[in-house]
Formats: C-alpha cells, sequence, structure tokens
C-alpha cells in the first residue's frame, strides 16, 4: 500500500497550477477594465511647458505636487470634435481641514456653462490661450474619501468634468494651487488600458503612490521586512541544513518569502486605506490581489524546501517555478525581485533535472 505524503504531491500541484494559470490570464484580460495608468513627472508650470498627454482617451492619473499659493500646472492634450473629455481631480486623504485647487479646461469652442458641476470663477493665476474658452470647477472635499483597490489607497475626487469636446484643437487642464500646496492627481480618459511595460511596472509605481500619499519608506516596507525577518527565523529553525542545498533552492525560498511580504503589504495597506474611507465593492480586488501573493509564496517556499522525500531525492519541476515567476510579474508579487528569483530557481532546477 503507499504511502499518502509529498510522494503525490504532484497529483494536487498540477490541478492547481492549471487553475492558478486559468486565474491569471481571466485577471490581466480583464483587471484594465477597472484601473488607470498612474504617471508621474513633468513641470508644466506654463501654458508654453504644459505637459504633452498622447491618447488622453486612455484613462490615466497624472500624479503632481503644488508648491503654494499661484502655483499652477497644465497639461495639453489633442481632441477631435464629439470626443468625450473625461477630468478628474484628487487629493490624497490627509487629516484637518484645508484649502483645495481648483480644476480648469480650456479649448476651442468651450463655454463657460458647460460641463458638469457648478462653474467657478477662473483662478487669477490660471492663463487663458487666447481665442479659447474655458471652464472651472472649485475643489469640493466630498463627505467621504474613494477607496481604490488595486493599489490599494484611498483619495478624495475634489472635481470632475465630463463633456463632448465641441470642436477640434488643443485643449489645456489646468490646476491652480491652494495657499498651502500640496500633491494633487488630475484623472484624465476613460478608455481603460495597459500596455505590458506599464502592467510590469505596477509595484514600483504603487511605492510612488504611497509616497505621494505621504507614507515613509520605512512605513511602506515594514509589512515586507517583518516577513523576512520572520520567514528566515523560520527556515533556519526548521531546516538546519538549508545551507547545504542548491542556490536554486535559495532563490525560490526568497522569491516565496517577497511573494508572502507583497500580500500581507497588499492587506496591511487595504486596512490603512479604510481607515480613512467607506467599505466598497473594490475590497474584493484587494483581497483577490493579496490571496494570490499570499498563495505564489506558499507554493515558492514548498517546492523550495521539501528536499529528499521518504530517503530518495524529489526533482523538482522547474515549469512549476517558471508558472510562478509569471505569476507574480502579473499579479505585482515580490516587487518585481520576486518573479526574478522565480524564474532563476526554475532555471537553476531545470540545469539540475536528471
Amino acid at each position: 500500500m503507499k504511502k499518502w505524503g509529498l510522494r503525490n504531491s504532484g497529483f494536487l500541484l498540477r490541478p492547481a497550477f492549471m487553475l492558478l494559470t486559468a486565474l491569471l490570464t481571466l485577471y490581466f484580460l480583464f483587471s484594465p477594465v477597472f484601473a488607470h495608468v498612474p504617471v508621474f513627472g513633468g513641470e508644466g508650470k506654463s501654458l508654453e511647458e504644459a505637459i504633452f498627454v498622447e491618447d488622453p482617451l486612455k484613462s490615466r492619473v497624472l500624479y503632481g505636487q503644488l508648491s503654494g499659493g499661484g502655483d499652477v500646472r497644465y497639461y495639453s492634450f489633442e481632441m477631435e470634435e464629439g470626443e468625450r473629455i473625461l477630468l478628474q481631480l484628487i487629493v490624497p486623504v490627509e487629516p484637518g481641514a484645508r484649502d483645495f485647487p481648483n480644476l480648469v479646461l480650456m479649448g476651442p469652442g468651450l463655454l463657460s456653462e458647460e460641463g458638469s458641476g457648478e462653474a467657478a470663477e477662473l483662478p487669477e493665476p490660471v492663463e487663458i490661450p487666447e481665442g479659447n474658452g474655458a471652464v472651472a470647477v472649485p475643489g469640493s472635499r466630498p463627505k467621504s474619501a474613494t477607496y481604490e483597490g488595486f493599489s490599494p489607497s484611498a483619495f478624495y475626487s475634489l472635481a470632475r468634468l465630463d463633456l463632448e469636446a465641441p470642436e477640434s484643437g488643443t485643449y489645456y487642464a489646468a490646476v491652480n494651487s491652494p495657499p498651502g500646496g500640496g500633491n494633487y492627481g488630475v484623472v484624465l480618459g476613460y478608455l481603460e488600458s495597459f500596455s505590458l511595460k506599464e502592467w510590469l511596472l505596477i509595484p514600483l509605481d504603487q511605492i510612488r503612490i504611497y509616497r505621494w500619499e505621504g507614507q515613509s519608506l520605512f512605513f511602506i516596507f515594514t509589512p515586507l521586512l517583518l516577513t523576512l525577518a520572520m520567514g528566515f527565523l523560520i527556515i533556519l529553525r526548521t531546516k538546519a541544513d538549508l545551507v547545504d542545498y542548491d542556490p536554486g533552492r535559495w532563490s525560490g525560498a526568497l522569491a516565496g518569502l517577497l511573494f508572502l511580504g507583497t500580500g500581507i503589504s497588499f492587506l496591511f495597506q487595504m486596512l490603512v486605506s479604510l481607515s480613512k474611507s467607506a467599505y466598497t465593492p473594490e475590497i474584493i480586488i484587494t483581497l483577490f490581489l493579496a490571496f494570490a501573493n499570499l498563495g505564489l509564496g506558499a507554493a515558492a517556499i514548498f517546492l523550495s524546501l521539501k528536499g529528499k522525500v521518504y530517503g530518495k531525492e524529489r526533482t523538482r519541476d522547474p515549469l512549476y517555478f517558471l508558472v510562478l515567476g509569471m505569476g507574480g510579474f502579473l499579479l505585482w508579487a515580490g516587487w518585481i525581485v520576486g518573479p526574478v528569483l522565480a524564474f532563476e530557481a526554475g532555471l537553476l532546477a531545470w540545469g539540475r533535472k536528471e
């Protein structure tokens, strides 16, 4: 009678990885429908230096910072007559009352009564191109902050404009500074799509978003640092012969810890954001990402640290590590380093496979 145990773990691992692959495919295909592309950088302190935005129909968040009263940031984009212009102004959730910036749209054929929201007088520092009309919407803090499930994060949505371009030409969006300055984000466009590069670099953008919110690097990486510390302690206490393992096992184990760290970070940031915002169905997105990351981490550690089974050396299937690495990239696990280490573990396992 055969003994059921790790020897038959492949019976469970193969369908589990097939399910993971299917989930990754569905997630990669459908999640861009709900997410915005984050964009950082640029000056745009005058009309002549306005930050040009290509493809203004594509949904993106343009993050920036205003230094103080009188400071303005300009963005420019080309629109065809009848195309939809969707603009939104957001700011991070900060304690205490404060003045908020205004959102201004300028372009050919615009009239002050167009757009949504209550029209406001144009702020004096804002330059208006000759021959163009303008619409201004005052920044007003809503009763509750909005929760965003992909980062996860929380922000106030201050102003919104949604209208059709009355004429073809160059349009400008401007954000004027409140007296004290502060961080802001301009949401432009409504078609949700990502390039592969934009998708893969989301983990780095997440760090910048948390910095935009006012978090310190130590605070951001605390869950990961605690996970790595505790993980190494547990591994070294339960696997005294780990130092005798090949580098592939170390790569796989470290990839697993990084995956676990990002999963815990998702949960940590979710709790931080929910403490500042209302509950929303987007929590499901965060929970999916968090538990998927935790699953990737557990699988990588399991495959890396199980050495001999009933006195025989178990051959590790390198394909598992390659799937884990791909999953890490698509699910933003391990802050890019984790998936690279998983690929390395798979390649090293492939080279040693008999």
